[in-house]
C-alpha cells in the first residue's frame, strides 16, 4: 500500500508569488496559505467547494448575466441564506484567517470573507476587488461604483460612508486619503492575511506559527528585510539561538549597512557568547 506525500504548501504558496498579480490565484494562494497550518487541508475540495457556490448563485440569479442581478443575488445567497458573517465573538481566533475554516463555519475577518466573496464573485463574471481602509476591508463593486462589507452581513457603502466608517474607528488620529480607496493587489491582500495572523501567533505566544508566518511574510515581500529581525526575535524565545543569528545575519546582508548594525552585531555576539556557554 502506497502512502501519498502530504502537499508542500510552502513550495506551493512560493510558486504562485511568482506569477504575475493577474495570473495569481488569489483563492488556492489563500489556501496554500492555511495548509501550513491545517493539516490534511483538501485544496481541491475547497476550489470545488467555491465554485459550488458560484453555480447556486447563478441558478438563483435565473440565467441573467447583469452585473446589478448577480451582485444582489451573491449578495442574498451568502449572507441571507447561508448566513455568513463576521465572527464578532471570537475575532482574534486564527482560523477566521483560513479560508477553508471560513467556508466551514461561515464566519471569519473582513479580509477572508471579502476574500471569499471576490473569489465566488470572479466565477460570476463580477467585475469587484479588495479594498484595504485601515483597519478594515471591503470589497469594491465596479458596476455599482460601491464598496461591500462583508463583515457587517453585506452593507453597501457609498465612498462617503467609507470615510465617515474610518471617522467613527479612528477619529482624528487618521487623516482620510483618497488612496486608501485604490484596488489592493492580490499579493498585498496576502500579506495582509499573514500580518493579521503574525500579531495573533505572537499575541498567543506561538512563536513558532508565527516565524512559518513571518517567512511567508518576507516571500511576499522579499525586500522587506526588517522581517528577519522579528523571525530572530521568534527563534530568541525558542532559544533556537543559532538560526536567531542566522536571521540577524540575513538582516544584515539585506541590509547593506543600516542605521542599527552596530546594534545587530553587538546582539549576534551576545548570541554567540550564549551559546558558547551552552555547550
Amino acid at each position: 500500500m502506497t502512502h501519498q506525500q502530504p502537499p508542500d504548501f510552502r513550495r506551493l504558496f512560493t510558486q504562485q508569488l511568482r506569477l504575475h498579480d493577474a495570473e495569481l490565484e488569489l483563492d488556492r494562494a489563500a489556501l496554500y496559505l492555511a495548509g501550513e497550518h491545517w493539516t490534511g487541508l483538501d485544496v481541491e475540495h475547497n476550489l470545488a467547494h467555491l465554485s459550488a457556490l458560484a453555480a447556486d448563485v447563478r441558478a438563483k440569479a435565473g440565467g441573467v448575466t447583469s452585473q446589478s442581478v448577480l451582485i444582489e443575488a451573491l449578495n442574498s445567497h451568502l449572507f441571507d441564506h447561508l448566513g455568513f458573517t463576521g465572527n464578532t465573538a471570537d475575532y482574534y481566533n486564527p482560523e477566521n484567517s483560513f479560508l477553508n475554516r471560513v467556508l466551514e463555519t461561515r464566519t471569519g475577518i473582513p479580509i477572508t470573507l471579502s476574500l471569499l466573496y471576490m473569489e465566488v464573485g470572479r466565477r460570476l463574471g463580477i467585475a469587484c476587488h479588495g479594498i484595504g481602509l485601515p483597519g478594515h476591508f471591503l470589497v469594491g463593486l465596479d458596476e455599482l461604483g460601491l464598496y461591500f462589507d462583508p463583515f457587517h452581513s453585506g452593507q453597501l457603502m457609498s465612498a462617503a460612508e467609507c470615510r465617515l466608517l474610518l471617522q467613527d474607528m479612528f477619529g482624528e488620529r487618521l487623516d482620510w486619503r483618497e488612496e486608501f480607496l485604490v484596488p489592493c493587489r492580490k499579493r498585498d491582500i496576502l500579506f495582509r492575511m499573514l500580518t493579521n495572523l503574525r500579531q495573533i501567533f505572537i499575541q498567543r505566544e506561538e512563536y513558532r506559527e508565527a516565524v512559518a508566518v513571518i517567512q511567508r511574510m518576507a516571500l511576499v515581500h522579499p525586500t522587506m528585510h526588517s522581517l528577519y529581525k522579528e523571525i530572530s526575535w521568534c527563534h530568541l524565545r525558542l532559544k533556537e539561538y543559532r538560526l536567531a543569528i542566522g536571521d540577524l545575519e540575513t538582516y544584515l546582508r539585506g541590509e547593506g549597512n543600516p542605521q542599527d548594525a552596530d546594534e545587530v552585531r553587538h546582539q549576534i555576539q551576545v548570541l554567540w557568547s550564549t551559546l558558547s556557554q551552552l555547550n
